[in-house]
């Protein structure tokens, strides 16, 4: 049709000869019905001037020429998670759960069938009268939960990724999951009371149940089952070495099962490659190599390896904290360290190799989460000595500190957690013998079974509705329970587990 301006009008206008004023000379031939020739400047703004969709990400306002207000939001319908999921939850998956009636659980334990050994008698005697030993043991069932709001007019919308209160159901049972799962490992009620002692501490207190100067228990040094590797990776040899030790006397255990945090089983991924002590399966067509160590077999039984994201490992403070600062402990005050040389009755573990220079981070910790990191001077150390390091409480409610310390002649960037402690009063004196290293994991060998420890759970998972004072939704998600370890010496751990010299976190 004539007097109709369309794109094609203006098709190769860079490619045309220019006329005058400057604008481009089309053939003025319109027999063909197609409208063209010389066009003015006003018609060419006139596209410029058309409506436009644009790609802001914000509404621009009110503006001439902006389509934005009528584009129709694209947004997915799924929902991408990028945190964990619930596939990570392993450890609590694989617990037997075993109902608890009250709040402080019982069982009895058998420790010896009987304590001599003179069972051989000459004839016509008396054998000797013999007892077993018996001890009768308690679990106190702790209590978690958390709380969760959703406004009335946010449950009324059709949101985008279905119902708003059940979506945050969801995340508040993976968030408590997340935090127990943690706690089934490294939970101390020495540091947080209401907290329960996770499979560590109940080994820790069961192998060695006092403490030594640096506060940690004795039960890090018992030979039967615990190995220190001091810095060394986790091989096939010390797993078969402990599994071994686990099942001897006077352990008796059956050990199936390693948790150990990733870079551990990474390393041990890399280490069994070159060994080359398998038939390595035919590689596909893409040329894949490498192995995915899932378990070991020792002359004692096969052993799972279980990789769990949730195992702590020895990392950097938060430089800005944890938790709501309104709630959580101000950072502590720390005097410059001292080294004097050790006199306690324990094990010093500064050895010539260790004699440097070190500095501290000390992080003031409670149930509402951690303080910044305060950070000390530094320190010379020599062969035989202790560090000393006094700190005073600036509250509110702090339990326990949480320790990091550098690399040998290290800068305060190297820092890493070695232990924890809990507060004894407003100043103490914090001791680090060298038992634990910075930048290093633990792993735990267990016989899993239902005989050896269970969760003991007085009210499963439970959602309860709260008291309506606005409009918004609340309710609270809460469960009741506790890790109960029958057998400590069927179970055993590596501390100061290290990383290989090669590789991107060497």
């Amino acid at each position: 049709m004539y007097g109709m301006v369309s794109w094609s009008d203006y098709a190769g206008v860079g490619s045309h000869a220019m006329g005058a004023g400057g604008m481009p000379t089309f053939d003025v031939d319109d027999s063909d019905g197609v409208y063209s020739g010389v066009h003015s400047a006003g018609e060419v703004d006139a596209l410029n001037k058309a409506l436009a969709a644009g790609s802001d990400i914000n509404n621009p306002g009110s503006s001439a020429g902006e389509g934005f207000p009528l584009r129709v939001e694209s947004l997915d319908s799924t929902l991408f998670n990028v945190t964990y999921s619930a596939d990570k939850i392993k450890f609590w998956k694989m617990i037997a759960k075993d109902p608890a009636y009250n709040t402080v659980e019982e069982f009895n334990r058998l420790e010896e069938y009987g304590s001599g050994d003179a069972i051989f008698i000459g004839e016509g005697d008396l054998p000797e009268e013999d007892d077993s030993t018996y001890s009768r043991q308690y679990t106190k069932i702790k209590f978690m939960g958390i709380t969760r709001r959703v406004t009335h007019v946010m449950s009324t919308i059709r949101a985008a990724h279905g119902s708003a209160v059940a979506r945050e159901t969801v995340n508040g049972t993976l968030h408590l999951l997340r935090q127990i799962e943690r706690n089934l490992f490294v939970g101390n009620e020495d540091y947080v009371p209401i907290q329960f002692d996770g499979i560590e501490t109940l080994m820790a207190k069961a192998f060695g149940s006092s403490t030594a100067e640096d506060g940690q228990y004795l039960g890090y040094e018992d030979d039967t089952n615990v190995i220190d590797l001091r810095n060394e990776p986790l091989t096939e040899d010390v797993i078969t070495d402990l599994t071994e030790q686990l099942v001897a006397e006077p352990n008796y255990g059956s050990p199936s099962d390693l948790w150990a945090p990733t870079g551990p089983v990474k390393d041990l991924s890399k280490i069994m490659y070159p060994k080359g002590r398998y038939d390595l399966d035919k590689p596909d067509k893409n040329g894949r190599v490498g192995i995915d160590v899932k378990g070991l077999r020792t002359p004692f039984g096969d052993i799972d390896i279980n990789p769990n994201i949730f195992i702590p490992q020895s990392t950097v403070p938060q430089a800005s904290g944890v938790g709501k600062a309104s709630k959580r402990p101000l950072s502590p005050t720390v005097a410059a360290p001292t080294s004097p040389a050790y006199a306690g009755a324990n094990t010093a573990y500064f050895t010539a190799s260790d004699a440097g220079t070190y500095i501290y981070k000390v992080v003031a910790g409670s149930r509402y989460g951690k303080a910044a990191p305060t950070t000390s001077a530094s320190i010379a150390v020599s062969s035989g000595d202790q560090v000393s390091i006094g700190v005073t409480d600036n509250g509110p409610d702090t339990s326990y500190y949480e320790v990091y310390r550098s690399d040998k002649d290290g800068t305060a960037a190297t820092c890493r957690t070695i232990f924890r402690v809990p507060r004894t009063g407003n100043t103490q004196t914090i001791v680090d013998l060298n038992r634990f290293l910075p930048n290093t994991a633990r792993c735990y060998l267990l016989s899993q079974s239902s005989e050896v420890f269970k969760w003991k759970q007085l009210a499963p998972f439970t959602k309860i509705p709260l008291a309506t004072i606005d409009t918004s939704i609340r309710w609270m998600q809460v469960l009741y329970g506790a890790l109960q370890l029958m057998k400590p010496r069927y179970c055993g751990m590596f501390i100061n587990v290290g990383k290989l010299p090669t590789g991107a976190n060497a």
